[in-house]
């Protein structure tokens, strides 16, 4: 049992071949994975500001359905579901968690929590017609910032953020699916330049600070580095030193933001006029998801499946956990009271100071093959399901493990770990707790 109230993360992560994608729950003290739960694949995850939210809305994978998933018991209800829809890209929630914004290209689609009841809205295409792919809401839920989707087209475009205001109904009482009920005209839209103009480029990021009066945007991967803007005026009011971050996330209090880069270890800003104050171990990577708790302590969850958090001022990140599929959103909300569907006991860490090997089964059991998939050392290995154990020839140098002939080869053991896509451990690699 853990204590209600106490906030711990949620990770949403891809699907893996034939598993589901799902959200992990990382407890926020020991930086242990608690539960997971299955859930259709998952694009991303929106959760009430402030760490305290008892509900979660996953957007799926296939962008065509939002699901609403409480907190304590990790119990799940289909909140909308339209094959016929636009597919959304990104889900933002405002300040008191009463209404959603899906980012649909052209449009928004603007979803109540406690009804369901679904409100569209066109994105205005004045002065910049685009499609946009990321979304944020004003605490008021008045107003959207949209970043501007990004395209593989050889045709130069300025990346740019786009504030739209949240039309309003023109009949007072009307539901937001009422046909008679007329939405008043919401004018051209105000756009934002973030970056100079680019050929190629990735979805930009957005991130609006608690009290609506900053937004940061970015390009991950450009040059262009991370700028702050003004919302009341809307002009950039700073920029960063250096390229852009892949990842971004708000201290708790507003002041500093953490930044997760592809190529150095991560950075604490400033809030107010992005000037560096400090670091953060983190490992460089190029598709992270970072999210930081009331108390301060930061989680990143990385490419390689890993997660692992950081406690306030400690000069080293936790062990790592491992998750079934690869990140694409972390949040930090109230923690589930007890497990629904209990993980496996932790009964080992990776101790290898190399890249250890991970190995598939191979020709119905008969040998061991080396993935692509990999962990740092001291993640943590939940109990397996069955071991293999017998006689084991190195093949080929690089990892192939093959059935001893005539009792050739090593005597080993693999086990493989149900949590982990079946995959299977070399225990060679493990230090057993």
């Amino acid at each position: 049992m853990t204590q209600s109230g106490v906030s711990h993360f949620y990770i949403a992560y891809r699907q893996t071949g034939p598993e589901p994608g799902g959200i992990a729950v990382l407890d926020a003290a020991t930086g242990r994975i608690r539960t997971t739960r299955a859930l259709m694949g998952s694009r991303g995850l929106a959760a009430r500001s402030g760490g305290t939210a008892t509900k979660l809305y996953a957007l799926s994978e296939g962008g065509h359905n939002i699901s609403a998933v409480d907190t304590q018991t990790l119990e799940t209800d289909t909140l909308y579901s339209d094959q016929e829809q636009s597919w959304a890209t990104d889900v933002a929630v405002n300040a008191d968690g009463s209404r959603l914004f899906l980012a649909q290209g052209l449009g928004v689609l603007e979803v109540d929590t406690a009804s369901g009841k679904e409100e569209e809205h066109p994105v205005p295409q004045k002065p910049v017609f685009a499609s946009w792919g990321t979304i944020t809401a004003s605490p008021d839920g008045k107003r959207l910032y949209l970043g501007r989707q990004g395209q593989n087209s050889n045709r130069k475009v300025t990346p740019c953020v786009l504030a739209m205001d949240v039309p309003e109904r023109a009949q007072e009482g009307t539901s937001a699916q009422d046909d008679n009920a007329e939405e008043t005209d919401p004018g051209p839209g105000q756009a934002v330049d973030i970056a100079a103009p680019a050929e190629k480029f990735h979805g930009i990021q957005v991130l609006l600070s608690a009290d609506g009066a900053t937004l940061y945007a970015f390009v991950p991967h450009q040059a262009d580095p991370l700028v702050a803007i003004d919302t009341a005026t809307l002009t950039v009011t700073a920029r960063a030193q250096g390229p852009a971050p892949t990842a971004l996330a708000l201290s708790p209090d507003g002041t500093l933001l953490y930044a997760v880069h592809a190529d150095r270890a991560g950075s604490i800003l400033n809030a107010a006029d992005l000037t560096e104050t400090g670091t953060f171990p983190s490992t460089p990577d190029k598709a992270p998801a970072i999210a930081v708790a009331p108390d301060g302590t930061v989680c990143m969850a990385y490419s390689d499946h890993t997660c692992t958090l950081i406690a306030p001022d400690a000069a080293e990140a936790f062990a790592p956990a491992r998750l079934a599929g690869a990140p694409l959103a972390v949040v930090t909300a109230a923690a589930s009271e007890a497990d629904p569907q209990p993980q496996p006991e932790y009964v080992g860490q990776y101790r290898r100071d190399a890249m250890p090997r991970r190995y598939n089964e191979y020709s119905g059991g008969h040998g061991m093959w080396s993935t692509d998939t990999t962990c740092e050392q001291g993640t943590f290995v939940p109990a397996y399901d069955k071991g293999y154990e017998g006689r084991y020839t190195l093949t080929d140098g690089v990892g192939v493990w093959r059935k001893g002939v005539l009792g050739s080869g090593e005597n080993k053991k693999f086990y493989r770990i149900p949590a982990w896509d079946n995959l299977i451990v070399d225990g060679d690699d493990v230090t057993w707790l």
